[in-house]
């Protein structure tokens, strides 16, 4: 049995998830929240106000903007038009396969009607994305890491054929989950013809801010809709547009001894919404639970049975972490 450390400050787990820098038991996305701090995100508008005057498209469009519909993506376009004067953005998603919910059917439809722009939605065949997906789930149990690659590659590709040479993406995510010290403007995807840059490096980024933001250009989340009530997450307002897509989040679990609730509570911890006792508590009650609705729609799409999924998991399963309990789930050995 591995001996289980959690942060700190915020009670995420140590250890496990790659790349997770951490210095005196402390992670460092909660160094990160505090770096934030002596950023200069006023020069960092500034900068951009003066990128803005200084690039030049060969297209009719000033960028594009790589978008989900979600409350980032609302917040992304809406301070790009409201604080940029930005009159013609291009709106690019890549789609995945997954049935979408109504929630995430309003809001991706909202976000082109709302701001009155473009939008783009592309989609790779059902095999392929099938395929792929599958491989990515028996090789290490990270079903949808080709289809997150693409969610960054198809709006630079796009870009580059509209002859745009910027694209906005919204958190620097390397920075806001603690596997980078510096929060870089510049996604490493850019090249000298088209940048791509994270607007979440612009601004002091927080989930706050950001779902704060979308419900004024009219966001809505599950709620709205009383379609889902989703398990194994603490809210219903990220990550909603599709069903099965929270069985990618969970796949963390067996392997890393997290997912979506611990990702988010200690956000919550370090954004001064919830303690860190109030965090491990929502973790130990709810980040093991794999949503049953998410798993069925995986199945379905990907056209494998239920013990097929259970099969693989437990492949993959790090019982140096994990134990099952009375009900065969698996669960943290720290909250034994």
């Amino acid at each position: 049995m591995s001996t289980i450390r959690i942060c700190k400050k915020c009670g995420f787990i140590l250890g496990t998830r790659p790349g997770l820098l951490e210095q005196d038991g402390i992670c460092q996305a909660c160094l990160n929240i505090e770096e934030k701090k002596n950023i200069d995100f006023t020069a960092r508008q500034q900068w951009l106000s003066q990128y803005f005057k200084e690039s030049h498209n060969k297209s009719k469009y000033d960028c594009v903007v790589g978008v989900s519909g979600g409350k980032d993506s609302h917040m992304i376009v809406y301070r790009l038009m409201h604080d940029y004067g930005i009159k013609r953005p291009l709106l690019v998603s890549a789609v995945d396969e997954f049935t979408m919910t109504e929630a995430g059917k309003y809001n991706r439809d909202n976000i082109s009607r709302h701001f009155g722009i473009d939008h783009i939605q592309f989609r790779y065949s059902h095999d392929e994305f099938c395929e792929q997906a599958l491989a990515g789930f028996k090789g290490d149990l990270h079903p949808l890491r080709w289809f997150e690659e693409q969610c960054y590659k198809v709006p630079f590709e796009i870009a580059k054929n509209f002859g745009i040479n910027t694209v906005f993406m919204g958190e620097n995510s390397a920075f806001e989950y603690g596997s980078a010290k510096q929060l870089d403007i510049f996604c490493p995807l850019s090249d000298e013809e088209t940048k791509v840059i994270f607007l979440g490096a612009i601004y002091p980024y927080s989930i706050a801010d950001s779902l704060a933001i979308a419900k004024q250009c009219g966001f809505r989340d599950l709620t709205y809709y009383n379609e889902w009530y989703r398990q194994g997450t603490i809210e219903q307002y990220a990550q909603i547009d599709s069903i099965a897509y929270l069985v990618h989040i969970w796949c963390k679990f067996p392997k890393f001894g997290f997912q979506r609730v611990s990702d988010i509570a200690c956000r919550h911890v370090r954004e001064g919404l919830l303690t860190k006792e109030q965090a491990l508590q929502l973790i130990q009650d709810r980040d093991y639970i794999l949503d049953p609705a998410a798993k069925a729609d995986f199945c379905r799409t990907l056209e494998i049975s239920n013990q097929y999924f259970d099969d693989i998991v437990e492949k993959h399963a790090n019982y140096n972490l994990l134990y099952k309990d009375c009900n065969n789930n698996l669960r943290r050995l720290d909250f034994k």
